[in-house]
């Protein structure tokens, strides 16, 4: 074992102070797009308790949440997460603009009551072989689509099809399943993960749930980690070819 990681806590002590803070230590590069993923898991593994994430969370997550998705152009989502999460349009936080909504569908099962996929600004990732019947429904109800693939909605189509849309700084919130087919495709620049000091037990999905990498494992490197005094770690891994500053601090 090498030199053991340390969670120190100089952090500022007001949450408004705290919030800039970690606006400064999540800061996206500037030099080219960027998908970061960010995602709370129990200690045990589980990515959902009751079906659902935020029951993981605190007000820590909460916080962080919210930062992420105001340094973000983006919000990508697998649409069934969305919807079983209650996704809302994004909104801004008054210092800048709200990030765009993107939710990814190869069914395009998304009912026409689900309000978010129809307001402007919205993007459905979807492929060219997606249900004709169903693209022709949302289309009709006002919905923007956008192919990122033929079979599957590729990954890094989809980077690519958002930059070309100015939205370069990505931020995906899940579920499972679309962060496994990002970290399949080699598409994931950052990880930022909540650890729970919880056991959910139950049968509940780890955070990245399908999809193998070529090859095994694909290796990540510690960037940042903070620590709070409810035993809340926060991660935040490199996991692609370019690397993000960050260093290790805590959170009260």
């Amino acid at each position: 074992m090498k030199k053991a990681t340390e969670v120190t806590t100089p952090t500022p002590a007001g949450d408004d102070d705290l919030a800039a803070w970690l606006r400064e230590q999540y800061a996206y590069p500037d030099d080219r797009p960027w998908l970061r993923a960010n995602m709370v898991a129990s200690i045990d593994g589980a990515a959902t308790l009751d079906g659902r994430s935020g029951g993981l969370g605190s007000p820590g997550d909460r916080l962080l949440f919210s930062v992420l998705r105001q340094l973000a152009d983006a919000v990508v989502v697998g649409a069934h997460t969305a919807l079983t999460e209650g996704y809302r349009v994004p909104e801004s936080d008054g210092d800048s603009p709200a990030p765009a909504l993107v939710l990814a569908s190869r069914s395009l099962s998304i009912p026409d009551d689900y309000v978010p996929a129809f307001a402007p600004g919205t993007l459905i990732a979807t492929c060219t072989a997606a249900p004709a019947a169903e693209r022709a429904r949302l289309v009709a109800g006002g919905a923007a689509l956008i192919d990122c693939g033929d079979d599957e909605v590729d990954p890094r189509r989809l980077t690519a099809e958002l930059a070309a849309r100015s939205h370069r700084k990505l931020i995906c919130e899940g579920g499972p399943r679309l962060l496994a087919s990002l970290v399949a495709a080699g598409a994931l620049d950052q990880l930022a993960v909540t650890l729970a000091p919880a056991l959910a037990g139950g049968d509940g999905p780890r955070i990245a749930h399908g999809d193998t990498p070529p090859g095994g494992l694909r290796h990540a490197r510690l960037a940042q980690l903070i620590g709070d005094d409810d035993g809340y770690l926060y991660f935040l891994w490199n996991t692609g070819t370019g690397e993000a500053g960050g260093a290790r601090a805590g959170m009260p």
